[in-house]
């Protein structure tokens, strides 16, 4: 996406140097499929490939969908979900949605979900088709996450925690179990207290580290161990004869 892929060389650069050795590149949309399937030749890239729920109207053809994953070595099917914010209908989004739930049991991979204000849906839709993946840019409170880590989710947390005033998220980062967290930087979507959404990169997840840290009470040693090696067990292990 837009501004990385202007200069993708030195923005990994920029990632490898801040400490950073494995990055998940999930797709929106099977216009950009191959562009994170080229990604995923870098050392310690994987890809993701789905279709997210803004791109609902287009469907999804599910055989081809098994093809590009198998052909390629995606670790997770993504970024799939329901957005109640978007204007494509609702109905579109959950039939999308089950077809790719449905996609990841048959073939066992993780998938990565995006949800906003359909929660109490997603749940639904969860208990009826149980998966393992992970939700992503978590900014709710503890409770509601509860839920979703009773469902066999992961808890992914992003530029959220690095506001102030995003009390629910801090809490929720706090509470956690260390077993069932990642991070990441939805770059270059999602903004940091000091970064504008739009000019965040995969480098920015020492901060999001940083901040973790101070929120769990924990040395910045102690986070980076939990997320790596809960990424492990959520997207297997990394391909080591790309580094």
């Amino acid at each position: 996406m837009e501004p990385l892929s202007r200069d993708t060389g030195a923005v990994l650069e920029r990632a490898y140097a801040s400490g950073i050795e494995r990055l998940l590149i999930p797709a929106v949309s099977e216009d950009n499929w191959d562009a994170c399937i080229a990604l995923s030749v870098f050392p310690g890239i994987n890809c993701a490939l789905g279709i997210h729920p803004w791109w609902a109207d287009d469907d999804v053809d599910i055989k081809f969908l098994q093809e590009k994953l198998e052909e390629s070595g995606a670790v997770a099917i993504g970024e799939i979900g329901l957005d109640w914010k978007t204007e494509v209908p609702r109905q579109k989004q959950f039939v999308l949605f089950e077809k790719q739930l449905q996609l990841a049991q048959k073939m066992d991979l993780p998938v990565i979900i995006h949800c906003r204000n359909a929660f109490e849906e997603m749940l639904e839709v969860l208990e009826k088709i149980p998966v393992r993946g992970v939700i992503h840019a978590w900014s709710r409170g503890p409770q509601l996450m509860n839920r979703f880590l009773d469902a066999g989710l992961y808890i992914s947390f992003g530029g959220a925690i690095t506001r102030s005033d995003a009390k629910k998220a801090h809490r929720s980062a706090k509470l956690v179990p260390s077993d069932r967290f990642v991070l990441e930087t939805d770059s270059p979507s999602i903004g940091l207290a000091d970064v504008a959404a739009g000019k965040t990169e995969p480098r920015h997840l020492a901060q999001i580290a940083q901040v973790m840290s101070v929120i769990r009470g924990e040395s910045l040693e102690e986070i980076k161990e939990a997320a790596w090696v809960n990424s492990l067990a959520l997207f297997g292990n990394i391909d080591e004869s790309k580094i």
